[in-house]
């Protein structure tokens, strides 16, 4: 097994279930699978949600994303089941130890989601004024508009945000520790790929770039934090607070702002105008990682 530095301590327990295992050919052949199985859960799952009337038959992605309205936000939300489905089914059939083995130890990880996620939810709730305050920020929905939705919404984030923990921060991260020592690998590699796929020029134009820039910070931070804690619930439960953030408290017009209680008139694709605020959001992630390791003392 490979050795690691003293503050990453509980690591080891963490990719102990991946050594053995963690040949490149599995790793490959696992995110093949997961992605095979996807693929096909995928669009019987879009027909499941066009008969539930979550969705218009033949809806565009880029018109999905936008999350117009709660019951396409809810599509996008769960949408996110069959890729946990699949991620799972790879564990079992290419490195033979099951989804949880993921995770890290249970209750280890639910303590530590749950010590991270209600401080993180408040500090956004505190900073939510600074927002508001903006005269390019406006009214979206009342409270009593957005509470209906809230038990679905917040089971939807934590399938959305929890299965991207399981695929980049437990399934890649463990395969790649429990071969590479070093961090630039098991660290550097997920969240490269992490930003890769938050790279979309057609959602940002040409602040694509900053915005994937920032997806990758968020991986190591992230990664950062699994490896420090020996489970997911740390990265879990600041994933979570960052994007429940966006999406009910303020989020950008027209962009995943269905159920947000306030909406800011910004254009993400607008270059290097758009840098002051992924800034002041690189800022507050670097706050929120700092926080996590202060609460869970790591």
């Amino acid at each position: 097994m490979p050795a690691f530095s003293p503050r990453y301590a509980r690591f080891a327990e963490f990719i102990a279930p991946a050594v053995g295992r963690a040949q490149v050919w599995r790793t490959v052949a696992g995110v093949l699978v997961a992605f095979v199985v996807t693929v096909m859960l995928g669009a019987a799952f879009e027909l499941v949600l066009v008969g539930l009337g979550w969705v218009a038959p033949g809806a565009s992605l880029q018109a999905m994303t936008k999350g117009s309205t709660p019951w396409v936000l809810m599509a996008l939300l769960f949408a996110y089941l069959p890729l946990t489905i699949g991620i799972g089914l790879a564990t079992v059939a290419v490195t033979r130890r099951s989804l949880f083995s993921l995770i890290g130890p249970p209750g280890a990880a639910l303590r530590c989601f749950l010590w991270v996620v209600l401080p993180l939810m408040l500090l956004f709730v505190v900073l939510m004024p600074l927002s508001v305050f903006d005269p390019g920020v406006v009214r979206h929905l009342d409270l009593a508009q957005q509470v209906p939705w809230l038990p679905l919404a917040l089971l939807g984030l934590l399938i959305q945000t929890g299965t991207e923990e399981l695929v980049f921060r437990g399934y890649l991260q463990q395969q790649l520790a429990a071969r590479w020592a070093a961090p630039w690998v098991w660290m550097g590699i997920p969240a490269v790929i992490f930003g890769l796929l938050h790279y979309s020029p057609q959602q940002y134009g040409a602040s694509a770039v900053f915005v994937s820039g920032w997806a990758v910070l968020f991986g190591l931070a992230a990664a950062d934090l699994t490896a420090r804690t020996g489970n997911l619930g740390a990265a879990v439960a600041m994933h979570f607070a960052n994007n429940a953030a966006t999406m009910l408290l303020v989020g950008v017009a027209g962009r995943l702002d269905a159920l947000t209680l306030f909406s800011a008139r910004l254009d993400l694709s607008a270059g290097w105008s758009s840098l002051p605020y992924l800034a002041i959001d690189t800022l507050t992630l670097l706050v929120c990682w700092l926080l996590a390791r202060l609460i869970l003392r790591v």
